[in-house]
């Protein structure tokens, strides 16, 4: 059977792995956790609270509870749900009614600028990518959170259920009310 080629553990399964083996008290299986994840939970810490000096203490916090409790993982959920939904309580924790307001980076960036790209279009494209982060920062933070765990982090709805202790249809309708906000705010650039 050598003509067989043998197919790449999916990321689930190579993160289940690296949990196991973190839960046997594997340090270097869990620093690949984070440098994985890591990103992602900043993204997601950095939109939902107002405070950018705790994005990165509560990133860290995201990660010694995930260290504290790796061996309460049981697997019902992809390692990156887990972590999304230890994220979610940190946000939080450290901010709990305050609103997010826009902060200097953006969730995407605009088109690059060469020698053949249009002026015009190149003003537009900043000029709604502005919009976008100044409509997101007015959201509720639930719809907020639901809105970035969808459209940025690509979730689904039973996987943002668990992170933020929503049942799949009310994730959903976050979402829908999130959407129909953000359209209504940018209608302009329709």
């Amino acid at each position: 059977m050598d003509d067989e080629v043998a197919e790449a553990p999916s990321p689930d399964v190579d993160d289940r792995g690296l949990a196991a083996a973190a839960r046997a008290g594997d340090v270097e299986a869990f620093e690949e956790l984070v440098r994985r994840h890591g990103p992602a939970m900043y993204r997601y810490a950095r939109r939902m609270t107002r405070d950018t000096d705790a994005v990165a203490d509560i990133v860290q916090e995201t990660f010694v509870a995930a260290w504290r409790r790796i061996a309460t993982f049981r697997g019902e959920s992809t390692v990156r749900t887990w972590l999304f939904s230890i994220c979610a309580r940190k946000v939080v924790d450290s901010q709990r009614v305050k609103r997010a307001i826009p902060v200097d980076d953006r969730l995407i960036e605009p088109i690059s600028r060469d020698a053949t790209s249009q002026p015009f279009e190149t003003v537009s494209n900043t000029e709604f990518l502005d919009a976008l982060e100044t409509a997101l920062a007015e959201l509720p933070p639930r719809q907020r959170a639901v809105w970035m765990l969808r459209e940025i982090e690509e979730l689904t709805f039973p996987q943002i259920g668990t992170i933020l202790n929503l049942s799949p249809d009310a994730a959903r309708g976050h979402h829908h009310r999130a959407r129909s906000t953000l359209q209504q705010r940018l209608q302009q650039w329709r």
